[in-house]
């Protein structure tokens, strides 16, 4: 992640899908903190990128859906479910 971050920079599509990755890898370690942070970041830099529809955007909107639901904070992960739901409906 680092380097493509260097080389890419934080708003290349690939620097984003390997965002994503790791966010996925903590969430396998059970990080579950550390993993939401990573589809955060991702999250924020994929809308501004990519747009609110982008399938890499609302894939990533699932993954944090589902780190909240890990966590326990089962309203945000509704919210977030129902988000790239929606986003999926008009796509």
């Amino acid at each position: 992640l680092d380097g493509r971050r260097r080389v890419l920079g934080d708003e290349h599509k690939q620097t984003l899908h390997s965002m994503n990755n790791m966010g996925i890898l903590l969430g396998i370690m059970k990080d579950h903190e550390g993993s939401l942070g990573y589809f955060k970041q991702a999250f924020r830099v994929g809308e501004k990128v990519l747009g609110k529809t982008h399938p890499s955007t609302l894939s990533t909107i699932n993954n944090m859906a589902m780190a909240y639901q890990r966590l326990k904070d089962f309203p945000k992960a509704e919210r977030m479910f129902r988000q790239a739901l929606d986003g999926r409906e008009k796509s």
